[in-house]
């Protein structure tokens, strides 16, 4: 398998899950023509898909258990912070309570996550939606944090191959591609949680 073997450009940047933003495109060089829109979308994200496996295999091999493995009590812990922060008490989270009036992070991040959360695109985030969210990006970041060896808080393709979760070296560097959406070959956790939310929420283990 070579790298040939990746095929399609992600065509919907995610979540961004959820966390962050695009890269914003480079400005022209002084004199040149402006680039345009659709060839400065096309830098921003040049992520492709490994397409020896289905993501729910990539998903299983780097040790993600989905929504059945989630625990009573973790899905109860989760139930408690989302009524925490239900501050109208309706039943769901809207813009303005979760992002907007929200006091964790930045309001950059809560504006990701709700985003990610709201899976149907109705501007609302239920119970439901907010804690499949946490059971995808929860164990989505301990599986990265046990694959950075020198915990700096990126990810390269180095530790990727040497954390030997997908058995294969070729195939760990192209899954590394698929995930490394700026092409500067290491991984935030935003930019990762981008590319393993779509692939989590599109074919669950």
């Amino acid at each position: 398998m070579s790298k040939g073997t990746l095929h399609s450009i992600l065509m919907t940047p995610v979540m961004t899950l959820l966390v962050g933003c695009c890269v914003p495109p480079a400005p022209a060089p002084h004199g040149d023509a402006p680039v345009p829109v659709q060839q400065q979308q096309a830098r921003q994200d040049t992520s492709k898909e490994p397409a020896s496996l289905q993501p729910q295999q990539i998903l299983a091999r780097l040790g993600y258990g989905g929504i059945e493995a989630a625990t009573d009590r973790q899905i109860a812990n989760y139930r408690r912070v989302f009524g925490f922060l239900d501050t109208n008490r309706d039943g769901r989270h809207s813009k303005q309570e979760y992002v907007e009036d929200g006091t964790f992070m930045s309001r950059r991040n809560r504006q990701g996550i709700f985003a990610a959360s709201d899976s149907n695109h109705d501007g609302f985030v239920s119970e439901a939606e907010y804690i499949e969210n946490r059971i995808i990006t929860d164990e989505a970041k301990e599986i990265f944090s046990a694959m950075d060896r020198d915990r700096d808080g990126r990810l390269t393709a180095q530790e990727l191959i040497a954390s030997e979760r997908l058995g294969d070296d070729e195939l760990a560097e192209d899954v590394f591609e698929a995930l490394d959406t700026n092409g500067n070959g290491e991984l935030t956790v935003p930019e990762y949680l981008r590319v393993w939310g779509r692939w989590a929420r599109g074919a669950k283990p």
